[in-house]
């Protein structure tokens, strides 16, 4: 996805850089907000080249005495469901929110509530088991429990910032 952010900057620059020769105050303000959304896409891609430290790591998770150990195993996890998309959306479904909780037990067991955009989704009958499925090809992870919930319902307020910005959601 940092690809993409990237990408998407160049693309809305190169668009900007177009409308600006034109002399139509409509045009030279939508060539502006172009170039907003440029900056705002390589400011996000910036923050993610930078390696979060793994007590940042722990911080982030919001799990009080957890130890670093947890902390990186929850990092991999996250990132190993950061792998898996919804496919009528193109963003991963731990930023869209679809990861309510990762819950990490002793010798490796790992528990994983998430939900899906609605309960008639057509991924349904896919998406837990490819959670489940990465979530146990991480090392260190010897055993998966995921929970499929239904409360609180999914809503696009948990949708992290990046996930809006490709999205082109505004709040």
């Amino acid at each position: 996805m940092d690809d993409f952010l990237l990408r998407e900057a160049e693309h809305k620059e190169r668009v900007a850089f177009e409308l600006e020769k034109s002399a139509e105050p409509a045009v030279l303000k939508e060539a502006a907000r172009q170039r907003d959304a440029a900056a705002e896409l390589r400011a996000e891609w910036e923050r993610r080249q930078k390696p979060a430290p793994l007590a940042a790591a722990a911080a982030a998770a919001a799990v009080e005495d957890e130890s670093p150990e947890t902390a990186a195993l929850r990092e991999y996890i996250v990132d190993s469901i950061k792998s898996c998309y919804d496919p009528e959306i193109p963003v991963n479904i731990y930023d869209l929110g679809l990861i309510y909780a990762i819950r990490i037990k002793d010798e490796g067991k790992v528990e994983v509530d998430m939900t899906l955009t609605a309960p008639g989704c057509p991924a349904a009958g896919v998406l837990p088991g490819e959670v489940e499925g990465k979530v146990r090809s991480v090392p260190g992870v010897s055993e998966v429990v995921l929970n499929l919930v239904w409360e609180p319902p999914w809503e696009q307020s948990k949708m992290s910032e990046a996930a809006r910005l490709q999205l082109g959601i505004d709040w």
